[in-house]
This record gives structure tokens, C-alpha cells and sequence, in this order.
């Protein structure tokens, strides 16, 4: 199989270029720039361009980049074949010394990581807030919110779930949960595509209180005391 294509495209990210072709491409130490993923950022060295990592690591998928850059909504049945495409080439078992195999797990490990974050809109805003030193607390969305408007309506909806007595009534609340999600996600997105970073903190807030109530009501039994998801 010809892997010259996936050296020469992602060898200028330090990342799957040179791990896919390890022993196969002239770049020395091919997981050297692999072990800096607690970096938020990479440098795009040809165009100077700096951008998440994680968007880097799918070219074919994202080939603008993240936002303002690329758009905030990501084609995930694309970025799933690209994925599986490059998972393929990051198997353990593709090592050819033990040593060689504990860093394609580590690799590996790092593109699942990559491709779980940026799947989902909430892991993938959460992380994009991150990058530029926005981040979210870890407790947003288990306490109760401070914005008076979010507040009433998650604990009108607490209220009702607390007052569920029926896999009907349950169904007719997961469906209402659902459409809340998709709202605030398109929220999400149109904050991200105009660059106003303080709206899409906040809608990234109420989202997250959305997604947790949504995995909480899946523990939902009738009888069973309603918790929010720690």
C-alpha cells in the first residue's frame, strides 16, 4: 500500500503523518509532537496558522478548521469514515517492537479522544472554549443556573420529572428535553460562526444543563427519586 499521501498530509502536523508511517517516513522521532497533546494548540508550520489540535488530526473532514476559520458544525458521518480510516492505521498491533506498540496505544488513545470531542456539539464547544481560556467549569450544569430565565424553566422541568408517574409521561418529556438540546445546540452554532464567544459560553452552559437532565431521565423509574447526573 502507498502511505506516501498520508505522510506528506499530516506530517507537517507532528501527529497520524508520522505515526502511520512509522519506519516508513524520513521524519525522525515519529511520535515526538504526539506526546504534546496537553497542548491546546498546534502550528501549522506552511501557513502559520494556529488551530486546535484536535481539528488538525482530520484534514479531509475539517478542512477549514476550527472556527472563526472553518464552521462550528461538523458532518459527523464524514468525520466517522475518516476516523475509522485512520484508526486502521494507528492498531497496536501494527508495531513492530513492544516499544513502538505502547506508542501507537498512546496514539491511538489520542484519535478516539479526538474523534468523541469533536462528534458531539457539547465536548466539541466545550473544548473550543477551552482552547482560548474560556473553559466551563467543571460543575456547570449539575447546580442550579444563576440566569433567572434558564432557571425557572430548568426547574419548571425538574418539576415535571419529579411528577412523571408513567413511561408515557416520561416519553413526552424526553422528546421535550430533545428539542430543547437541538435549539440550544443551533444556538451553540450560530455564536460560534459569528465569533461572539460570551453568547456561546453561555449557550454552551444551558446545553450542558440540557444533556444532563437528558442522562439523568434515562435512570428515571416511577417512584425512583429524580437526581441530576453527577
Amino acid at each position: 500500500m502507498n502511505l506516501s499521501w498520508y505522510c506528506a498530509r499530516f506530517g507537517r502536523h507532528g501527529t497520524l503523518g508520522r505515526l502511520v508511517h512509522l519506519g516508513q517516513c524520513s521524519a525522525p522521532s515519529p511520535f515526538r509532537e504526539f506526546r504534546k497533546s496537553s497542548y491546546i494548540y498546534d502550528k501549522d508550520v506552511e501557513s502559520g496558522k494556529i488551530e486546535p489540535s484536535y481539528y488538525s488530526l482530520f484534514p479531509q473532514t475539517l478542512k477549514s478548521g476550527a472556527p472563526p476559520n472553518g464552521p462550528f458544525a461538523v458532518d459527523v458521518r464524514k468525520l466517522r469514515r475518516e476516523f475509522l480510516k485512520l484508526q486502521s492505521k494507528t492498531h497496536p498491533d501494527l508495531a513492530r517492537t513492544e516499544e513502538d506498540k505502547s506508542q501507537y496505544e498512546s496514539a491511538s488513545s489520542q484519535l478516539n479522544k479526538a474523534y468523541s470531542t469533536l462528534a458531539s456539539p457539547l465536548s466539541r464547544a466545550l473544548y473550543l472554549l477551552e482552547s482560548v481560556g474560556m473553559g466551563i467549569e467543571e460543575d456547570a450544569g449539575r447546580e442550579m443556573p444563576q440566569d433567572p430565565e434558564l432557571l425557572m424553566e430548568v426547574y419548571e422541568l425538574l418539576e415535571e420529572i419529579e411528577n412523571c408517574q408513567s413511561e408515557e409521561q416520561a416519553a413526552d418529556l424526553s422528546s421535550s428535553i430533545e428539542s430543547r438540546i437541538r435549539r440550544t445546540e443551533k444556538e451553540v452554532e450560530e455564536s460560534f460562526d459569528a465569533q461572539d464567544l460570551a453568547m456561546a459560553k453561555k449557550s454552551t452552559v444551558t446545553l450542558k444543563y440540557w444533556v444532563n437532565i437528558r442522562e439523568a431521565l434515562k435512570e428515571w423509574e416511577p417512584g425512583k427519586p429524580f437526581r441530576m447526573v453527577h
